[in-house]
């Protein structure tokens, strides 16, 4: 039995539900943040010890207590620190085909840019940013409807269907080391990054409707009285003269 420290939040919670369920893996301890409600109430339902915790590199002192073989890391917005990678070996999410699209709002980008596929990959967690050695990869296509909600649950298929089999694997999984030549870096995004302004084009505007769409605060337009209109749903017309 694979025993496991889990740290996450709520957007990927498909994956914390699959694997409690698994008679093979055990969820030692949870790290989830302080605003969880999904994953909060399901380690009360279950039984399951967790901790609140905003960055669980603060909590070593609770995990160094623990009796686990791995961490699973699907969603924290810290590098786990060097005390804990030296503590246990980890397996970290990324949602893109990495080397390429590694750090922040990967699957925002991926719609702003235009791309016509990104993927999930699984990795070795390592010091660096997304650099670790990759142990798992699946492309999925992205269509021009697709919104950010859209991508998160074909994300989240993905984990659900490959995530235990990794697990029950390891530490007997192959792994292909990153090609530090071929990385690149998306960089993170705030709120105000979502202003649709005038000189956009009209299909940038509605890729970035469609990058905002879900759990992400949405694009908006500036009104003329200083207010923000924000909009969920945008599409492109064409008319025949």
């Amino acid at each position: 039995m694979t025993r496991l420290v889990y740290i996450g939040n709520d957007k990927w919670h498909s994956c914390f539900d699959s694997l409690i369920k698994d008679e093979g893996l055990e969820i030692v301890h949870s790290f989830i943040p302080n605003d969880s409600f999904y994953l909060k109430n399901m380690c009360e339902q279950n039984n399951l010890n967790y901790t609140l915790t905003e960055n669980v590199n603060h909590n070593f002192e609770i995990i160094s207590t623990l009796d686990f073989d791995i961490y699973l890391v699907i969603g924290h917005p810290f590098l786990l620190d060097e005390r804990l990678l030296n503590h246990k070996q980890g397996i970290g999410f990324h949602p893109s085909l990495l080397p390429k699209r590694r750090g922040r709002a990967p699957i925002n980008w991926a719609i702003i840019d235009g791309l016509k596929e990104s993927g999930v990959t699984l990795f070795y967690l390592a010091e660096g940013i997304d650099n670790g050695g990759i142990i798992f990869q699946e492309k999925f296509a992205i269509n021009d409807q697709d919104t950010a909600a859209i991508l998160i649950r074909k994300i989240c298929a993905i984990l659900v269907n490959n995530l235990k089999n990794i697990l029950h694997s390891w530490p007997e999984l192959q792994v292909i080391q990153q090609d530090e030549k071929e990385a690149t870096y998306t960089i993170k995004r705030n709120p105000s990054d979502g202003e649709i302004t005038r000189d956009m084009s009209a299909k940038d505007a509605e890729r970035m409707v469609r990058a905002l769409n879900g759990p992400y605060p949405s694009a908006y337009i500036t009104m003329n009285n200083g207010e923000r209109l924000y909009i969920n749903e945008a599409s492109i017309n064409e008319f025949e003269e």
